[in-house]
Order: C-alpha cells, then sequence, then structure tokens
C-alpha cells in the first residue's frame, strides 16, 4: 500500500503542469520527468501482479529511491492534494510515510553495499568464468 500510495502521489501531478518538458534541460536536473515515469512503470508493475495491502513485489532499489526523491518533492507542490490521494490509500500522513519509506530504501541500499563490500573486497578481480557467468545470468 506505502509504495502504491507514494506512485499514485507522483501520478497525480504531471510534470507538464510543473512546466518542465520531457528532456529539458530542467527535466535533466530536477529529474521531474524521469521520476513520473519511474512511478508510471512502478504503479503498472504492482497492477500486474495484482499486489493488495502489504503483498511483496520486487522494485528495484534505485527505482524506489527516485520514486521516493520524486514524491517528496511533488508533496511540497499541493499538501491538501496530497493529503487527499494518500490519506485514503495508507491512513498516515504524507511526510511520515515518505519519510519512513526514504529510511527503508536507504537501510536496504546500505544492506546490499555491505554484501557486495563482503563479497568483493577490495582488490578483487573476477575471473573470465565469473565475469562470463554474469553476463549470462547464472551466477557463476
Amino acid at each position: 500500500m506505502d509504495w502504491r500510495a507514494a506512485a499514485e502521489l507522483v501520478l497525480a501531478f504531471p510534470p507538464l503542469s510543473q512546466k518542465v518538458s520531457r528532456g529539458s534541460a530542467a527535466d535533466q536536473q530536477e529529474g521531474v520527468w524521469r521520476g513520473w515515469e519511474n512511478a508510471r512503470v512502478i504503479r503498472n508493475r504492482l497492477i500486474a501482479s495484482a499486489a493488495a495491502g502489504d503483498d511483496t513485489v520486487g522494485v528495484a532499489v534505485d527505482e524506489a529511491q527516485l520514486l521516493v526523491e520524486t514524491a517528496l518533492r511533488v508533496a511540497d507542490w499541493d499538501t491538501a492534494r496530497t493529503r487527499d490521494i494518500v490519506d485514503p490509500i495508507t491512513h498516515e500522513p504524507a511526510l511520515a510515510l515518505l519519510t519512513r519509506l526514504n529510511r527503508e530504501v536507504r537501510a536496504t541500499a546500505q544492506a546490499a553495499r555491505e554484501r557486495a563490500d563482503a563479497a568483493y573486497p577490495d582488490g578483487y578481480e573476477p575471473t573470465e568464468d565469473e565475469e562470463s557467468a554474469a553476463w549470462r545470468g547464472t551466477g557463476g
């Protein structure tokens, strides 16, 4: 439900209403269109998986981070509309929800970095077989 609320919030504020055109310098700098399209992809993934309630759905950490960053930005644009969108879905204030999601994403990213550091210490160079297996997706 939390990720659905964040995605719906972002999608409720189309980038064009903020006078940011797709591919413009402002878009590239602020990532507004990129964040909006990312939210659309995540919402479609939730719908396709028929996720309900607190079902687990896989979202890449960078996609989740972009969604939260964009949702935090758009939550400032219109707080009353933000409340109208998020409250019926989660019954939680938008800022509390997005702050919690932001902490969860950061913790997940940090845990992944720690696992990678433990698996691949400084100076580690993969063998040709390991590289080949990674490209094939067989995991070595």
